[in-house]
C-alpha cells in the first residue's frame, strides 16, 4: 500500500473547459485524499493570462462541485479558501532570488528561433519524434554575474542594457540522471541535461513558467503527494531538480494514465463532446460520470451510477489501469444515457 500522506491538491488550469479525462484524474486524486484523511486544496493555475478567463475559473469550480468533490480551505486565502496562482507572485520572486544567490540559475536571451539555429549548427539536432531540441547552453557562461548584480532585477537590467533584449531564467541542471519512484509508473530515471538541457523557469515577460510555479506552490502549501495526468511525467525530473536546487523535499508523485481518443491523442473536440459542462447542460446525472470514471479506473467491474463519496472507502490504487484509456463508443453510449 502507498505510504500515507498529509495533503494534496486539485489544480485545474482555466484555459479551457474541463473534460472527462480531467474528471477521472481529479476524482482519483479526491478518492485517494479522502480515503487517507488527507487535506485536499484547490489551486487555480491561472498564470496563462492570455488564455485564462474568469468564466473558465467559475466553470471549473462548478464542474468539480457538481461531480461531488469538496476541498479544504487553504489558510489565509479569501472567500472559499482557494489558492490562485496569479496572486502569489511574491513567492515565485523569492524562490527565483534564492536560486540566483545559490548560482543555480542564469539569465538567458535565447528565443526558440535562436535555439533552433544553434542546434542546426551543431551535431545535436533532435531525432525524429522529439518535441523540441535540447537547449545547448548558449547563455550558461553568464550574461550577468552575481558579484556585480546582487538581485534578479539588477541582473535583468544589466542584461537588457548590454543586449537590448528581454531575459528568461534557466535552471542549471545536474549532469546525472534524476531518479524517483512514481506510485503508478514505477521507478523512473531521466537525465534532464541530456533530454532537455537547462530549462526555463520564467517566460520573457517575467511570468513564472509552470515548473517554477508548481514547485513553489506545492512546497509552500505543504503538498506531499501530487496526483496528476501522465502527460506531466516528463516534467517531474525537472521539478525534482528544482526542489533539490532550493533545498526542499519533493513530494511523492502518482501519474494517472490519460484518457485519450482512438487516434492516441489527448481528448479534444474531434473525439466528440467530452466537456463536463455539456453533460451537465444535457441533464446527465453526475453519478453517471462518476460511475464511468470509477469503471475506467478499475474500481468497478461494470458500468453503474455511483456518488463520488460512495467510492472513498473502497478505492484501491493497485486496481488503476497502468495503460492509457481509449474513449470509445461504449463509453459515449453510457455517458449519453444508453
Amino acid at each position: 500500500m502507498p505510504a500515507s500522506f498529509q495533503a494534496t491538491r486539485l489544480a485545474p488550469s482555466p484555459t479551457g473547459a474541463l473534460h472527462l479525462g480531467h474528471a477521472r484524474t481529479f476524482l482519483v486524486t479526491w478518492w485517494l485524499a479522502r480515503q487517507a484523511g488527507a487535506r485536499i486544496f484547490m489551486r487555480m493555475e491561472d498564470l496563462d493570462a492570455g488564455r485564462a478567463t474568469a468564466e473558465a475559473v467559475r466553470q471549473a469550480y462548478d464542474d468539480l462541485r457538481w461531480l461531488g468533490m469538496t476541498w479544504d480551505a487553504y489558510p489565509g486565502e479569501a472567500a472559499g479558501g482557494e489558492v490562485v496562482q496569479s496572486r502569489r507572485g511574491h513567492l515565485y520572486a523569492a524562490a527565483l532570488q534564492a536560486l540566483w544567490e545559490r548560482d543555480a540559475i542564469y539569465p538567458c536571451i535565447c528565443t526558440r528561433a535562436d535555439i533552433a539555429a544553434a542546434v542546426a549548427r551543431s551535431a545535436s539536432a533532435p531525432h525524429e519524434g522529439e518535441a523540441s531540441p535540447r537547449y545547448p547552453g548558449s547563455c550558461a557562461g553568464g550574461l550577468a554575474r552575481r558579484a556585480e548584480c546582487a538581485t534578479v532585477q539588477a541582473a535583468e537590467r544589466a542584461v537588457r542594457k548590454r543586449t537590448g533584449r528581454a531575459v528568461c531564467w534557466r535552471l542549471r541542471v545536474p549532469g546525472e540522471a534524476i531518479a524517483f519512484d512514481d506510485l503508478i509508473a514505477g521507478r523512473q530515471a531521466i537525465n534532464v541535461a541530456e533530454d532537455a538541457g537547462d530549462f526555463p523557469l520564467t517566460r520573457f515577460d517575467g511570468t513564472p513558467a509552470y515548473q517554477l510555479a508548481c514547485v513553489v506552490d506545492d512546497h509552500h502549501m505543504g503538498i506531499d503527494r501530487v496526483v496528476r495526468g501522465d502527460d506531466l511525467l516528463p516534467s517531474t525530473p525537472r521539478q525534482v531538480a528544482l526542489y533539490r536546487a532550493l533545498g526542499w523535499e519533493p513530494p511523492q508523485f502518482a501519474h494517472v494514465p490519460l484518457v485519450i481518443g482512438a487516434d492516441g491523442k489527448r481528448l479534444a473536440k474531434r473525439h466528440g463532446e467530452s466537456r463536463i459542462a455539456q453533460f451537465r447542460a444535457a441533464g446527465v446525472p453526475a453519478e453517471r460520470i462518476v460511475g464511468w470514471a470509477a469503471w475506467r479506473s478499475g474500481q468497478m467491474d461494470s458500468l453503474r451510477e455511483i456518488g463520488a463519496a460512495d467510492l472513498v472507502g473502497g478505492f484501491d490504487l493497485a486496481k488503476l489501469p497502468r495503460e492509457r484509456v481509449v474513449l470509445g463508443e461504449r463509453d459515449m453510449a453510457w455517458l449519453a444515457g444508453g
